[in-house]
């Protein structure tokens, strides 16, 4: 199977761009985790990205957590998970 070389590229791209965060997360994990709320502001308020960051989390691509215990403790999401999410959905778009 031969690849084009803008796909690999775009391919490298994502993957140096999960490296990256993921070495944030390791370095200051609190620099890694968003709120609930936070999400849609980080993906820039587009609601076409916003419907397809649900569909991952109803899917089980991204987990969120909760820091307490309490019921209404926030869920919090990790930034490299998202991002992780939709690298593997424009890679598979890719091919």
């Amino acid at each position: 199977m031969e690849i084009p070389v803008t796909t690999l590229q775009a391919m490298l791209t994502n993957a140096a761009t999960l490296g990256a965060m993921s070495a944030v997360k390791r370095l200051d994990p609190v620099k890694d985790e968003l709120k609930a709320s936070e999400v849609r502001t980080w993906l820039g308020n587009d609601s076409k990205m916003s419907r397809k960051f649900d569909a991952m989390v109803r899917k089980g691509m991204i987990k969120g957590f909760k820091k307490g215990t309490s019921q209404n403790s926030p869920f919090y999401y990790s930034k490299c998970q998202i991002e992780a999410a939709f690298a593997a959905v424009r890679c598979k778009d890719l091919l």
